[in-house]
């Protein structure tokens, strides 16, 4: 019952939720477990676009698309194809494109090295570089599938929206979640690809803190995510 419960409170939640930002509201769409879309001035960015674990026709075509790590949940070259924009830049981890080639996609990272296997990203929102160099843009820290691993607190700062994973034994506990962020302090922390978990006990384990949790619905059907 009490599982049962905590899928309720989720599963009422809404899908979409915005930040504001110089030149429009960033508005955050969650499409399902990993997969995220963030639209800002006209522009639309992906990540993880996954068609059996998300509702693709949500979904729009983007002008970026980023894939955080190689598993299934996360690295879906047909939804790829089927959501790039013509000549959109696509981002993977060097993991991912030595599984699947995606036409002139952009590898970060070095081959050979099991650091490199995934990666999170930090997204700046501005037409100005100066403002993004400068820390007064709006930013998003997706964490994609990890581990609070050091780099997290030590290159995330400042940010202001913050996606974080926990799914056991893959992630983080929803504890081990809200302790990551206690490190780097989003303005906003959103719990995502929670398949298995309470994000409700993350947002308990915030209480008291200057960081304000949004609980999205990412699982409006039953599905089996790693």
């Amino acid at each position: 019952m009490t599982v049962m419960a905590a899928t309720l409170v989720w599963a009422q939640a809404p899908s979409t939720t915005s930040v504001p930002a110089a030149g429009g509201d960033i508005v955050i769409t969650a499409l399902g477990h990993a997969s995220v879309q963030l639209e800002h001035g006209g522009k639309v960015i992906t990540v993880d676009p996954v068609t059996n674990q998300a509702d693709l026709s949500k979904a729009k075509q983007a002008d970026l698309i980023l894939v955080t790590d190689i598993h299934p949940d996360h690295f879906d070259p047909a939804a790829i194809t089927k959501l790039r924009k013509p000549g959109a830049p696509v981002v993977l981890p060097p993991a991912a494109m030595e599984m699947q080639k995606i036409p002139d996609a952009i590898v970060t990272g070095e081959f050979y090295h099991p650091k490199e296997r995934g990666q999170g990203y930090l997204l700046t929102f501005s037409d100005k570089l100066e403002a993004a160099r400068d820390n007064k843009a709006p930013s998003v820290y997706v964490a994609g599938d990890t581990e609070c691993v050091p780099a997290i607190a030590t290159w995330v700062r400042n940010v202001d929206v913050a996606f974080i994973p926990m799914n056991l034994p893959y992630t983080m506990s929803p504890k081990e979640a809200a302790e990551c962020v206690k490190e780097f302090k989003p303005k906003i922390a959103i719990p995502y690809h929670f398949m298995g978990q309470r994000p409700e006990e993350f947002a308990e384990a915030l209480k008291g803190e200057s960081i304000e949790v949004r609980i999205l619905n990412w699982y409006p059907k039953t599905q089996t995510a790693r």
